[in-house]
């Protein structure tokens, strides 16, 4: 089983309409500039799964507020939090759980379950947060179709534990997950061990040994009468009154609770404790910890009846990790995610992750990565990387390049120029101009000679504004006439409305024919061509023209470029 899609309404940076957010694949990553809704969206996948109350509960601050509005003028406000889960075709033990609570769309449709957490605030004099309720339920009741009183199910909290989630802050503290935690992920590992009677009872008495021994040293004893002492003279309470110095804990679960794990070698002759490693060596082992305990609950499994599942081990684990780049060196990031792929194809497991670097980004497929932005009302969007169809020549192009050039997704504005001619010149004016290209958050793209049009449309869809650097290549075989043509059939094909781009001066509109015998129009109709040109910067499209920039720099800095060649490679000149 699976979540193949997450809906969230009126909760924090999500409006009042909802947004949908699609998890086609079982590793997602959740890209976009910093406030953009990532991490919200993961929290509330913890207000619905999570495994204490302190995860699931909800505060007046969850509750959305729009741009315009004023907090104390609000007196009642709704959220919910939606999941779909989808089952193999071919079942899987999950299934008999959730059977009866399950709905389909048609005839020969998959079935599915819809699990949903709804919470109202209302506004009190009494109550300084207000009145929150809170309920989940199964909707018994197919997408699309009008939801009655008879659609909605109490989800039962003794089902709670069969989808649970693992979440990972950016700030990562493993020592906490590892001293005094009673529900740290080391404690879960350490629990499924099926720890014999007759091991207790001798590990209890071995403890009680190591205690007496301690109480058979003076200097200990001097130390136990001082505290009890002193603790009577603060305390005249008759509970509480006698006090016992012994060593962590008499049974075993207990000292399972304190368990520590230590590091070597270390270069300094003694083991490191996990706080004494660095940040980068910390957030691993943190990663380290949650990918241990998925794996040994699998392992287990293997050796469970069938009547056991679901009562041993959750029927599903999502691992939610915020900005697993955090204070790990690049060149181990590949490691980290092959790590989370790896994990992600357990049957019984889902990774969702959340990152603000290219780094991570380039590593993983387009189709799994997901585009948090916020709108001038200060809500959260999300859209798919939008590619060609995997059966149109373009796809493997258009995939490999927003890989190979991830920096895209976090601009405000991205400049799309044929290669590094552009790139060289763009840089300098920008210098010149006195334009910081971190304050704007510009991105340079040399993806503007092939499938074009797909690259404005996936911009488009992200709702990332771009330019366009192109040459006119005038001279060239191709070029010229071609070269706008070209242009304007890439417009024609993210839906420019044709009346307005191929207007012409007579207000008649270039035919489909006209337009296709375009590169064979007289070059040296200079004004006609011109006027072209400035239509197309007003869809943000420029040409270098008349020559491109290879040839501007060339005869501006022809010296420079024989310096630079030998006479052998210096191209001759009949």
């Amino acid at each position: 089983m699976r979540i193949s899609s997450v809906t969230i309404r009126g909760y924090k940076s999500y409006g009042s309409k909802g947004v949908t957010i699609p998890l086609e694949d079982k590793l997602a990553g959740f890209i976009g500039l910093n406030s953009a809704g990532k991490t919200s969206a993961l929290e509330a996948l913890r207000k619905l799964f999570g495994s204490s109350l302190m995860e699931r509960e909800i505060f007046a601050s969850d509750f959305h507020i729009g741009k315009d509005e004023r907090p104390e003028d609000i007196t009642e406000r709704e959220l919910s939090i939606e999941v779909k889960i989808d089952f193999p075709t071919n079942g899987d033990d999950s299934v008999p759980h959730f059977f009866s609570d399950m709905v389909v769309d048609d005839t020969d449709e998959d079935p599915y379950l819809r699990i949903r957490l709804e919470s109202s605030w209302r506004k009190s004099e009494l109550i300084q947060q207000g009145e929150i309720e809170v309920k989940t339920y199964f909707i018994k009741a197919a997408e699309g179709v009008p939801e009655g009183a008879d659609t909605k199910k109490i989800f039962p909290s003794h089902l709670r534990g069969l989808i649970q989630i693992n979440y990972v802050p950016a700030i990562r503290k493993p020592g906490e997950q590892l001293k005094y935690a009673s529900g740290s992920i080391l404690h879960r590992l350490l629990k499924k061990i099926n720890w014999k009677e007759d091991f207790k009872e001798e590990f209890d008495a071995k403890i009680s040994e190591i205690n007496d021994a301690f109480k058979g040293l003076s200097e200990f004893n001097t130390i136990q009468t001082s505290i009890t002492s002193f603790w009577q003279k603060f305390h005249k309470d008759e509970r509480y009154s006698e006090t016992t110095l012994s060593f962590g804990g008499s049974d075993l679960d207990s000292i399972l609770k304190k368990l520590e794990i230590s590091f070597s070698p270390t270069g300094t002759h003694k083991p490191f404790g996990i706080d004494e490693l660095g940040e980068g060596y910390r957030s691993l082992f943190y990663l380290t910890l949650v990918c241990s305990l998925l794996d040994v609950e699998e392992e287990l499994a293997k050796e469970e009846d069938e009547e056991t599942i679901g009562i041993t081990r959750p029927l599903l684990t999502i691992l939610a990790i915020e900005e697993p780049e955090n204070h790990i060196a690049p060149q181990l990031l590949g490691r980290v995610i092959k790590i989370l792929q790896s994990i992600s194809e357990k049957e019984n497991s889902q990774v969702l992750l959340s990152s603000h670097t290219p780094a991570i980004i380039k590593r993983l497929d387009p189709e799994q990565i997901l585009h948090f932005r916020i709108t001038e009302k200060y809500e959260t969007k999300v859209n798919p990387i939008l590619l060609p169809d995997k059966a149109d020549e373009a796809y493997k192009y258009v995939k490999e390049a927003v890989r190979n050039y991830p920096e895209i997704y976090f601009a405000r504005l991205v400049v799309i120029g044929e290669g590094d001619s552009e790139e060289v010149l763009f840089n300098r004016l920008m210098d010149v101009k006195d334009v910081d290209f971190d304050d704007n958050i510009i991105t340079f793209a040399p993806l503007g000679h092939r499938f074009v049009n797909h690259i404005w449309k996936l911009l488009n869809a992200l709702h990332i504004p771009y330019v366009t650097l192109l040459d006119l290549d005038r001279e060239r075989e191709g070029g010229g006439w071609g070269r706008i043509k070209y242009a304007l059939k890439q417009l024609l094909e993210i839906e420019i409305k044709k009346n307005e781009l191929l207007k012409l001066k007579d207000n008649s509109i270039l035919t489909a024919q006209q337009l296709e015998k375009m590169n064979t129009w007289d070059l040296t109709k200079v004004k006609t061509l011109q006027g072209w040109l400035r239509r197309l910067k007003e869809y943000d499209v420029f040409y270098s023209a008349p020559l491109d920039l290879d040839f501007l720099m060339l005869t501006h800095y022809p010296e420079f470029y024989k310096k630079k060649h030998t006479k052998r490679r210096w191209p001759s000149n009949p």
